[in-house]
């Protein structure tokens, strides 16, 4: 088994340096060796220090892994991101989308201002990764649309 991590390792590794991380800060090099076990975490470091990426990249990294295994057993979401208030969610937006789009994952955004078509695209074509807010998620917990794409969630991301 512990040969499966140092694998697994190395292509978060490699993915942080293909995203021009050339040197990882310490946030970033002490989380993916706890993420890639699977365990929850809490992350904590100043601002500024990579705390993002640090989840994100590892995250991203292990769902493309997994991409190639059962796929049908992820048809819904399976990485939410949930950014404190709606203004942040572009700005992670951005910086996420280019991760995963280049390990070709599928990012969305849903807050209280996104339209139905959105929504319902959302629905039909659900993301590998979304972007929310507290306010939001709440709204998706009890939306019946939702229930079956939550149930695929393996990853929770709480910035």
């Amino acid at each position: 088994m512990k040969s499966s991590y140092t694998q697994l390792e190395r292509h978060i590794l490699n993915k942080f340096s293909k995203e021009s991380f050339a040197k990882l800060t310490s946030i970033q090099n002490q989380s993916f060796k706890v993420l890639v076990r699977r365990r929850d975490s809490l992350l904590v470091a100043p601002t500024g220090s990579g705390k993002t990426e640090s989840a994100i990249i590892p995250v991203i990294t292990m769902l493309a892994d997994d991409e190639g295994r059962e796929s049908s057993d992820f048809e819904g979401i399976r990485c939410l991101y949930v950014t404190p208030q709606r203004s942040l969610n572009n700005d992670v937006f951005r910086r996420i989308i280019k991760y995963a789009t280049s390990e070709n994952l599928k990012v969305e955004i849903r807050h209280g201002d996104t339209s139905y078509t959105k929504r319902r695209k959302i629905y039909q074509n659900p993301p590998d990764i979304l972007i929310t807010t507290p306010e939001s998620l709440a709204i998706m917990l009890v939306n019946e649309k939702m229930g079956p794409l939550l149930k695929t969630v393996r990853w929770v991301i709480i910035d």
